[in-house]
Protein backbone atom coordinates (compact mmCIF):
# COMPACT_ATOMS: atom_id res chain seq x y z
CA UNK A 1 0.00 0.00 0.00
CA UNK A 2 3.05 2.58 -0.24
CA UNK A 3 3.12 3.33 -3.73
CA UNK A 4 -0.51 4.42 -3.35
CA UNK A 5 -0.29 8.38 -3.76
CA UNK A 6 -3.14 10.83 -2.31
CA UNK A 7 -5.53 13.39 -4.71
CA UNK A 8 -2.69 16.24 -3.63
CA UNK A 9 0.29 14.09 -3.99
CA UNK A 10 -0.85 13.55 -7.50
CA UNK A 11 -2.25 17.37 -8.33
CA UNK A 12 1.31 17.82 -7.74
CA UNK A 13 3.10 15.93 -10.68
CA UNK A 14 0.61 16.34 -12.87
CA UNK A 15 0.83 19.13 -15.94
CA UNK A 16 -0.44 22.51 -15.62
CA UNK A 17 -4.25 22.44 -16.87
CA UNK A 18 -2.95 25.26 -19.47
CA UNK A 19 0.49 23.36 -20.55
CA UNK A 20 -2.34 19.96 -21.06
CA UNK A 21 -4.85 21.52 -22.75
CA UNK A 22 -1.97 23.28 -25.38
CA UNK A 23 -1.27 19.45 -25.35
CA UNK A 24 -4.59 18.57 -26.45
CA UNK A 25 -5.25 21.16 -28.84
CA UNK A 26 -1.95 20.82 -30.49
CA UNK A 27 -3.02 17.40 -31.20
CA UNK A 28 -6.23 18.95 -32.73
CA UNK A 29 -4.28 20.73 -34.81
CA UNK A 30 -1.65 17.86 -35.54
CA UNK A 31 -4.83 15.26 -36.53
CA UNK A 32 -6.23 18.49 -38.90
CA UNK A 33 -3.01 18.37 -41.17
CA UNK A 34 -2.63 14.39 -41.12
CA UNK A 35 -6.38 14.80 -42.88
CA UNK A 36 -5.82 17.13 -45.16
CA UNK A 37 -2.67 15.60 -46.12
CA UNK A 38 -4.13 12.22 -46.67
CA UNK A 39 -6.50 13.17 -48.95
CA UNK A 40 -4.50 14.95 -50.97
CA UNK A 41 -2.59 11.71 -51.47
CA UNK A 42 -5.34 9.81 -51.70
CA UNK A 43 -6.19 11.86 -54.95
CA UNK A 44 -2.69 11.45 -56.11
CA UNK A 45 -3.07 7.47 -56.15
CA UNK A 46 -6.73 7.38 -57.41
CA UNK A 47 -5.37 9.50 -60.25
CA UNK A 48 -2.30 7.78 -60.79
CA UNK A 49 -4.65 4.37 -60.49
CA UNK A 50 -6.72 6.06 -63.53
CA UNK A 51 -3.75 6.58 -65.40
CA UNK A 52 -2.34 3.32 -65.18
CA UNK A 53 -5.69 1.61 -66.15
CA UNK A 54 -5.43 4.04 -69.06
CA UNK A 55 -1.93 2.76 -69.78
CA UNK A 56 -2.97 -1.11 -69.42
CA UNK A 57 -6.90 -1.46 -70.36
CA UNK A 58 -6.83 -5.10 -70.88
CA UNK A 59 -7.63 -5.20 -67.21
CA UNK A 60 -11.12 -4.22 -67.33
CA UNK A 61 -11.68 -4.46 -70.93
CA UNK A 62 -11.29 -7.19 -73.93
CA UNK A 63 -11.97 -4.26 -76.49
CA UNK A 64 -8.71 -2.52 -78.42
CA UNK A 65 -7.71 0.83 -79.22
CA UNK A 66 -9.26 3.87 -78.58
CA UNK A 67 -11.74 2.42 -76.95
CA UNK A 68 -11.05 0.31 -74.81
CA UNK A 69 -8.97 3.45 -73.41
CA UNK A 70 -12.32 5.16 -72.58
CA UNK A 71 -13.97 2.23 -71.56
CA UNK A 72 -11.16 1.55 -68.72
CA UNK A 73 -10.93 5.20 -67.81
CA UNK A 74 -14.97 5.13 -66.57
CA UNK A 75 -14.21 1.31 -65.85
CA UNK A 76 -11.49 2.37 -62.95
CA UNK A 77 -13.75 5.33 -62.29
CA UNK A 78 -16.40 3.38 -61.17
CA UNK A 79 -14.16 0.56 -59.46
CA UNK A 80 -13.12 3.93 -57.19
CA UNK A 81 -16.52 4.66 -56.58
CA UNK A 82 -17.35 1.42 -55.42
CA UNK A 83 -14.61 0.87 -52.81
CA UNK A 84 -14.94 4.71 -51.56
CA UNK A 85 -18.89 4.27 -51.81
CA UNK A 86 -19.04 7.76 -53.45
CA UNK A 87 -20.44 8.87 -56.45
CA UNK A 88 -18.76 8.68 -60.09
CA UNK A 89 -19.18 12.39 -60.30
CA UNK A 90 -17.64 12.66 -57.18
CA UNK A 91 -14.66 11.10 -58.22
CA UNK A 92 -14.36 12.54 -61.53
CA UNK A 93 -14.63 15.82 -59.67
CA UNK A 94 -11.56 14.79 -57.67
CA UNK A 95 -9.70 13.50 -60.30
CA UNK A 96 -10.62 17.22 -62.07
CA UNK A 97 -9.38 18.86 -59.22
CA UNK A 98 -6.25 17.19 -58.60
CA UNK A 99 -4.78 16.97 -62.63
CA UNK A 100 -6.05 20.75 -62.87
CA UNK A 101 -4.77 21.80 -59.14
CA UNK A 102 -0.91 20.78 -59.94
CA UNK A 103 -0.74 22.04 -63.36
CA UNK A 104 -2.26 25.60 -62.73
CA UNK A 105 -1.90 25.96 -59.01
CA UNK A 106 1.60 23.75 -57.64
CA UNK A 107 2.74 26.15 -54.86
CA UNK A 108 -1.09 25.76 -53.25
CA UNK A 109 -0.74 22.18 -54.04
CA UNK A 110 2.16 21.63 -52.36
CA UNK A 111 0.38 23.12 -49.23
CA UNK A 112 -2.65 20.41 -49.75
CA UNK A 113 0.25 17.35 -50.04
CA UNK A 114 1.68 19.34 -46.35
CA UNK A 115 -1.53 19.60 -44.24
CA UNK A 116 -2.23 23.52 -44.75
CA UNK A 117 -4.93 23.36 -47.19
CA UNK A 118 -8.16 21.39 -47.23
CA UNK A 119 -8.92 20.43 -51.02
CA UNK A 120 -12.28 22.07 -51.23
CA UNK A 121 -10.29 25.81 -50.78
CA UNK A 122 -7.80 24.09 -53.66
CA UNK A 123 -11.05 24.23 -55.54
CA UNK A 124 -12.36 27.04 -54.41
CA UNK A 125 -8.94 28.26 -56.39
CA UNK A 126 -9.45 26.35 -59.18
CA UNK A 127 -12.44 27.99 -59.94
CA UNK A 128 -10.95 31.51 -59.70
CA UNK A 129 -8.07 29.77 -61.79
CA UNK A 130 -10.70 28.67 -64.45
CA UNK A 131 -12.34 32.16 -64.87
CA UNK A 132 -8.57 33.90 -65.47
CA UNK A 133 -7.50 30.84 -68.32
CA UNK A 134 -7.69 32.40 -71.84
CA UNK A 135 -10.03 31.73 -74.22
CA UNK A 136 -9.05 28.94 -77.33
CA UNK A 137 -8.64 32.03 -79.89
CA UNK A 138 -6.91 34.04 -77.61
CA UNK A 139 -3.70 35.54 -78.92
CA UNK A 140 -0.27 35.07 -77.58
CA UNK A 141 -0.52 38.59 -75.55
CA UNK A 142 -3.71 37.51 -73.78
CA UNK A 143 -2.65 33.41 -73.60
CA UNK A 144 1.00 35.64 -71.45
CA UNK A 145 -1.24 38.01 -69.67
CA UNK A 146 -3.76 35.52 -68.53
CA UNK A 147 -0.70 32.24 -67.59
CA UNK A 148 0.36 35.50 -64.99
CA UNK A 149 -2.51 36.21 -63.46
CA UNK A 150 -2.60 32.72 -62.91
CA UNK A 151 0.94 32.24 -61.07
CA UNK A 152 0.10 35.38 -59.33
CA UNK A 153 -3.65 33.81 -57.99
CA UNK A 154 -1.23 30.76 -56.84
CA UNK A 155 1.62 32.73 -54.87
CA UNK A 156 -0.63 34.48 -53.10
CA UNK A 157 -3.23 31.77 -52.21
CA UNK A 158 -0.06 29.85 -51.25
CA UNK A 159 0.49 33.07 -48.91
CA UNK A 160 -3.00 32.73 -47.64
CA UNK A 161 -3.16 29.52 -47.11
CA UNK A 162 -0.85 29.12 -43.18
CA UNK A 163 -1.95 32.51 -42.37
CA UNK A 164 -6.34 32.61 -42.99
CA UNK A 165 -9.19 31.21 -42.02
CA UNK A 166 -10.98 29.57 -44.74
CA UNK A 167 -14.04 32.60 -44.62
CA UNK A 168 -10.85 34.68 -45.02
CA UNK A 169 -9.49 32.96 -47.77
CA UNK A 170 -12.78 32.92 -49.68
CA UNK A 171 -12.91 36.02 -49.32
CA UNK A 172 -9.39 37.71 -50.63
CA UNK A 173 -9.35 35.01 -53.20
CA UNK A 174 -12.86 36.52 -54.74
CA UNK A 175 -11.20 40.32 -54.48
CA UNK A 176 -8.09 38.73 -56.27
CA UNK A 177 -10.09 37.04 -58.83
CA UNK A 178 -12.02 40.27 -59.63
CA UNK A 179 -9.46 42.34 -60.05
CA UNK A 180 -6.85 39.81 -61.98
CA UNK A 181 -10.07 39.27 -64.42
CA UNK A 182 -9.28 40.71 -67.45
CA UNK A 183 -12.86 39.61 -69.45
CA UNK A 184 -15.46 42.79 -69.71
CA UNK A 185 -18.46 42.07 -67.82
CA UNK A 186 -20.33 40.97 -71.09
CA UNK A 187 -17.98 38.05 -71.74
CA UNK A 188 -18.04 36.99 -68.17
CA UNK A 189 -21.93 36.52 -68.64
CA UNK A 190 -21.66 34.76 -71.69
CA UNK A 191 -19.35 32.51 -69.71
CA UNK A 192 -21.63 32.17 -67.13
CA UNK A 193 -24.38 31.58 -69.08
CA UNK A 194 -23.01 27.88 -70.18
CA UNK A 195 -23.48 26.75 -66.23
CA UNK A 196 -27.38 27.37 -66.54
CA UNK A 197 -29.28 23.99 -65.45
CA UNK A 198 -32.57 22.78 -63.44
CA UNK A 199 -31.41 20.92 -60.30
CA UNK A 200 -34.25 19.10 -58.10
CA UNK A 201 -33.73 18.59 -54.73
CA UNK A 202 -36.12 16.18 -52.62
CA UNK A 203 -36.80 17.64 -49.00
CA UNK A 204 -38.60 15.24 -47.39
CA UNK A 205 -42.48 14.91 -46.25
CA UNK A 206 -43.58 14.59 -49.93
CA UNK A 207 -41.86 17.79 -50.97
CA UNK A 208 -38.91 18.84 -53.37
CA UNK A 209 -37.03 21.58 -54.47
CA UNK A 210 -37.02 22.97 -57.90
CA UNK A 211 -33.66 25.43 -58.54
CA UNK A 212 -32.90 26.79 -61.78
CA UNK A 213 -29.82 28.77 -62.98
CA UNK A 214 -31.09 31.38 -65.35
CA UNK A 215 -29.63 34.83 -66.22
CA UNK A 216 -30.88 37.68 -64.01
CA UNK A 217 -33.21 39.14 -66.41
CA UNK A 218 -35.29 36.24 -66.90
CA UNK A 219 -35.45 35.67 -63.19
CA UNK A 220 -36.71 38.56 -62.47
CA UNK A 221 -39.15 38.06 -65.04
CA UNK A 222 -40.16 34.67 -63.69
CA UNK A 223 -40.47 36.02 -60.43
CA UNK A 224 -42.99 39.23 -61.10
CA UNK A 225 -45.09 37.24 -63.77
CA UNK A 226 -45.73 35.34 -60.68
CA UNK A 227 -46.02 37.67 -58.29
CA UNK A 228 -48.61 39.58 -60.44
CA UNK A 229 -50.88 36.62 -61.52
CA UNK A 230 -50.70 35.47 -57.19
CA UNK A 231 -52.13 39.07 -56.61
CA UNK A 232 -54.78 38.65 -59.12
CA UNK A 233 -56.09 35.26 -58.25
CA UNK A 234 -55.76 36.42 -54.30
CA UNK A 235 -58.38 38.64 -54.86
CA UNK A 236 -60.76 35.52 -55.04
CA UNK A 237 -62.94 35.88 -51.66
CA UNK A 238 -63.11 32.46 -51.72
CA UNK A 239 -58.80 32.00 -51.85
CA UNK A 240 -57.73 30.76 -48.60
CA UNK A 241 -53.60 30.02 -49.99
CA UNK A 242 -50.99 32.82 -48.74
CA UNK A 243 -48.77 34.61 -51.44
CA UNK A 244 -45.97 32.21 -51.55
CA UNK A 245 -48.10 29.35 -51.39
CA UNK A 246 -49.96 31.20 -54.46
CA UNK A 247 -46.82 31.39 -56.32
CA UNK A 248 -45.46 27.73 -55.97
CA UNK A 249 -48.94 26.46 -57.51
CA UNK A 250 -48.08 28.31 -60.39
CA UNK A 251 -44.95 28.01 -60.91
CA UNK A 252 -45.55 24.27 -60.98
CA UNK A 253 -48.93 24.32 -62.81
CA UNK A 254 -47.03 26.75 -65.09
CA UNK A 255 -44.03 24.03 -65.51
CA UNK A 256 -46.03 21.03 -66.02
CA UNK A 257 -48.70 22.38 -68.57
CA UNK A 258 -51.60 22.00 -66.58
CA UNK A 259 -54.92 22.68 -68.45
CA UNK A 260 -52.59 22.89 -72.04
CA UNK A 261 -52.53 20.79 -75.02
CA UNK A 262 -48.92 20.20 -73.97
CA UNK A 263 -49.50 19.04 -70.53
CA UNK A 264 -46.43 16.49 -69.17
CA UNK A 265 -47.83 12.84 -69.80
CA UNK A 266 -44.48 11.58 -67.86
CA UNK A 267 -45.35 8.19 -66.31
CA UNK A 268 -45.20 7.80 -62.51
CA UNK A 269 -45.55 5.26 -60.38
CA UNK A 270 -47.46 5.49 -57.65
CA UNK A 271 -48.44 2.44 -55.08
CA UNK A 272 -51.74 3.50 -53.04
CA UNK A 273 -52.12 0.43 -50.30
CA UNK A 274 -56.11 0.23 -50.25
CA UNK A 275 -56.55 0.89 -46.48
CA UNK A 276 -55.90 4.56 -47.02
CA UNK A 277 -57.98 4.98 -49.74
CA UNK A 278 -60.86 3.27 -47.24
CA UNK A 279 -59.76 5.28 -44.62
CA UNK A 280 -57.52 3.20 -42.23
CA UNK A 281 -54.57 4.53 -42.85
CA UNK A 282 -55.31 7.87 -41.00
CA UNK A 283 -55.31 6.32 -37.71
CA UNK A 284 -53.00 3.05 -37.62
CA UNK A 285 -53.25 0.34 -35.03
CA UNK A 286 -49.62 -0.30 -33.46
CA UNK A 287 -49.81 -3.76 -33.46
CA UNK A 288 -50.32 -3.48 -37.32
CA UNK A 289 -47.39 -2.91 -39.93
CA UNK A 290 -48.69 0.63 -40.80
CA UNK A 291 -48.92 0.91 -44.58
CA UNK A 292 -47.94 4.58 -46.21
CA UNK A 293 -48.47 5.72 -50.08
CA UNK A 294 -45.23 6.11 -52.37
CA UNK A 295 -43.85 7.57 -55.05
CA UNK A 296 -41.48 4.20 -56.75
CA UNK A 297 -38.38 5.57 -56.03
CA UNK A 298 -39.01 8.85 -54.07
CA UNK A 299 -39.97 7.67 -51.11
CA UNK A 300 -43.49 8.42 -48.80
CA UNK A 301 -45.96 11.08 -49.72
CA UNK A 302 -48.81 11.99 -46.64
CA UNK A 303 -52.10 9.94 -47.08
CA UNK A 304 -54.35 12.98 -48.04
CA UNK A 305 -51.75 13.44 -51.39
CA UNK A 306 -52.65 9.60 -52.19
CA UNK A 307 -56.12 9.46 -51.94
CA UNK A 308 -55.98 12.95 -53.75
CA UNK A 309 -53.76 11.58 -56.83
CA UNK A 310 -56.19 8.28 -56.84
CA UNK A 311 -59.74 10.18 -57.14
CA UNK A 312 -57.61 12.23 -59.92
CA UNK A 313 -56.80 9.59 -61.77
CA UNK A 314 -58.59 8.49 -65.05
CA UNK A 315 -57.27 5.09 -65.57
CA UNK A 316 -55.40 2.58 -62.77
CA UNK A 317 -53.91 -0.36 -62.91
CA UNK A 318 -54.93 -3.28 -59.62
CA UNK A 319 -51.78 -4.26 -57.83
CA UNK A 320 -51.92 -7.23 -55.51
CA UNK A 321 -49.56 -7.29 -52.62
CA UNK A 322 -48.78 -9.44 -49.44
CA UNK A 323 -49.94 -7.58 -46.86
CA UNK A 324 -47.69 -8.18 -44.35
CA UNK A 325 -44.51 -7.96 -46.27
CA UNK A 326 -46.11 -5.44 -48.26
CA UNK A 327 -44.29 -6.83 -51.41
CA UNK A 328 -45.53 -7.18 -54.77
CA UNK A 329 -46.97 -11.10 -55.16
CA UNK A 330 -49.34 -10.40 -58.41
CA UNK A 331 -50.22 -7.82 -61.12
CA UNK A 332 -53.40 -7.42 -63.03
CA UNK A 333 -53.06 -9.55 -66.57
CA UNK A 334 -55.93 -6.72 -67.83
CA UNK A 335 -52.69 -5.38 -69.81
CA UNK A 336 -52.25 -5.56 -73.47
CA UNK A 337 -48.69 -5.01 -74.24
CA UNK A 338 -46.72 -8.10 -72.17
CA UNK A 339 -43.99 -6.09 -72.16
CA UNK A 340 -44.77 -3.24 -71.16
CA UNK A 341 -46.40 -5.29 -68.13
CA UNK A 342 -42.80 -6.46 -67.43
CA UNK A 343 -41.35 -3.52 -66.86
CA UNK A 344 -44.22 -1.71 -65.13
CA UNK A 345 -43.60 -5.18 -62.78
CA UNK A 346 -40.00 -4.54 -62.39
CA UNK A 347 -40.39 -0.76 -61.69
CA UNK A 348 -42.88 -1.62 -58.98
CA UNK A 349 -40.59 -4.17 -57.38
CA UNK A 350 -37.35 -2.98 -57.35
CA UNK A 351 -37.68 0.65 -57.86
CA UNK A 352 -34.46 1.85 -57.83
CA UNK A 353 -31.33 -0.35 -60.49
CA UNK A 354 -30.86 -3.49 -58.95
CA UNK A 355 -26.73 -2.70 -58.20
CA UNK A 356 -25.59 -2.05 -54.85
CA UNK A 357 -25.29 1.28 -53.81
CA UNK A 358 -27.19 2.70 -57.51
CA UNK A 359 -30.06 5.38 -56.73
CA UNK A 360 -31.16 5.92 -59.82
CA UNK A 361 -34.68 5.17 -61.05
CA UNK A 362 -35.79 1.48 -62.38
CA UNK A 363 -38.32 3.57 -64.39
CA UNK A 364 -35.25 4.69 -66.26
CA UNK A 365 -32.97 2.18 -66.07
CA UNK A 366 -32.50 -0.68 -69.10
CA UNK A 367 -34.11 -4.24 -68.69
CA UNK A 368 -31.12 -6.29 -68.28
CA UNK A 369 -31.57 -10.44 -68.71
CA UNK A 370 -30.03 -11.97 -65.22
CA UNK A 371 -29.04 -14.88 -68.29
CA UNK A 372 -27.80 -13.02 -71.07
CA UNK A 373 -30.13 -13.14 -74.27
CA UNK A 374 -26.98 -14.39 -76.27
CA UNK A 375 -26.40 -17.30 -74.17
CA UNK A 376 -30.09 -18.62 -74.08
CA UNK A 377 -31.52 -16.53 -71.64
CA UNK A 378 -35.39 -16.07 -71.17
CA UNK A 379 -37.77 -13.12 -70.77
CA UNK A 380 -39.44 -13.82 -68.02
CA UNK A 381 -39.95 -11.48 -64.95
CA UNK A 382 -37.57 -14.23 -62.41
CA UNK A 383 -34.48 -13.71 -65.03
CA UNK A 384 -35.16 -10.10 -65.51
CA UNK A 385 -33.70 -6.95 -64.05
CA UNK A 386 -33.57 -3.18 -63.92
CA UNK A 387 -29.82 -1.24 -64.40
CA UNK A 388 -29.05 1.69 -65.09
CA UNK A 389 -27.56 2.61 -69.13
CA UNK A 390 -24.47 3.20 -67.21
CA UNK A 391 -24.29 -0.36 -64.99
CA UNK A 392 -25.49 -1.94 -68.17
CA UNK A 393 -23.05 -0.73 -70.30
CA UNK A 394 -20.40 -1.89 -67.83
CA UNK A 395 -21.64 -5.14 -67.84
CA UNK A 396 -21.94 -6.41 -71.43
CA UNK A 397 -18.51 -4.31 -71.80
CA UNK A 398 -16.47 -4.87 -69.07
CA UNK A 399 -14.89 -7.49 -67.51
CA UNK A 400 -16.93 -6.39 -64.00
CA UNK A 401 -18.98 -9.37 -63.10
CA UNK A 402 -22.91 -8.33 -62.20
CA UNK A 403 -24.39 -11.35 -60.00
CA UNK A 404 -28.15 -11.39 -58.73
CA UNK A 405 -28.51 -12.49 -55.20
CA UNK A 406 -31.82 -14.37 -54.02
CA UNK A 407 -33.51 -10.70 -52.81
CA UNK A 408 -33.07 -9.42 -56.23
CA UNK A 409 -30.13 -7.19 -55.23
CA UNK A 410 -26.64 -7.41 -57.77
CA UNK A 411 -23.27 -7.62 -56.30
CA UNK A 412 -20.36 -6.21 -58.22
CA UNK A 413 -17.05 -8.37 -58.33
CA UNK A 414 -14.29 -6.09 -60.09
CA UNK A 415 -11.30 -7.73 -61.26
CA UNK A 416 -9.14 -5.90 -59.22
CA UNK A 417 -10.54 -8.59 -56.57
CA UNK A 418 -13.14 -6.42 -54.91
CA UNK A 419 -16.92 -7.05 -54.49
CA UNK A 420 -19.84 -4.95 -53.26
CA UNK A 421 -21.13 -6.07 -50.08
CA UNK A 422 -24.95 -6.66 -49.47
CA UNK A 423 -26.73 -3.61 -47.93
CA UNK A 424 -28.57 -4.92 -44.31
CA UNK A 425 -32.39 -4.95 -44.70
CA UNK A 426 -34.21 -1.48 -43.99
Amino acid sequence: MGDERTDDETFAVSPPADEYLGYLLDDVVSDHMDANRRLARRAVNIVEAVDFAERRPYVYTTADGELATKIAERAVVFDVSLRLQLGEKAVRDLIRLTRDARRWLPQLWRRAEEGYVALPLVDSTLAGAYRLLPAPDATKEEKDAAAAAVRELDSRADDWAVACTPAGFRSRLARLVEKLDARRADERHAMALRDRRVIVEHAGDGMSWVSALVPTLDAVAIKRRLTATAKHVAKDRAETRSRDQIRADLFSGWLRGAGTPTAVKTKVFVTVPVTLLAGGGDAPNPSVPVETAEIVGHGPIPPLVAKQLFLDAKAFRRLITDPVRGVVVDMDRRVYRSTGAQRDWIVLQHHLCTRDGCTRLAMEADIDHDVPWSQGGKTNLRLLRPLCPPDHGRRHQTTFAYRTRENGTVEVSTPTGYTTPEEPPF
